[in-house]
């Protein structure tokens, strides 16, 4: 019989948790550097480029966090929190090429529909 102990549960759904708040901080970084350059502050390219790379990072850790949490103990939920976990990651590396080589009319849409789509993930991962 292959039983999971309780601690290893909790280490890994807390570090989807930590994951998943620090993936919705780094994309609040975004928005508020991203508010500094739609008025004209160009001091914040640096930051909102920097930015990027933490959003990326912080997305590859919650996708791992969230494999490690469904392998570890979660069956049914863990699997859909590695799923969109997974489907939030490639978006923000599509989301970031709009906004290096694309339109800001498709820049900023994808960027509030990975917003929300963490959000999302965050109250999965947050629910009991």
């Amino acid at each position: 019989m292959d039983t999971i102990s309780p601690t290893r549960a909790r280490s890994s759904t807390w570090a989807l948790r930590v994951a998943v708040i620090l993936h919705l901080f780094t994309l609040l970084w975004e928005s508020i550097t991203a508010g500094q350059l739609v008025t004209f502050n160009l001091e914040a390219l640096p930051l909102h480029y920097a930015g990027a790379f933490a959003v990326h990072i912080v997305a590859g850790t919650q996708v791992l966090a969230a494999a490690w949490n469904w392998f570890g103990s979660e069956r049914t939920r863990g699997l859909a929190l590695l799923v969109l976990s997974a489907v939030a990651l490639g978006l923000g590396f599509l989301q970031a090429t709009t906004g290096t080589y694309g339109p800001l009319q498709v820049h900023v849409p994808l960027a509030m529909a990975l917003t929300g789509l963490v959000a999302g993930t965050a109250i999965m991962a947050w629910r009991a």
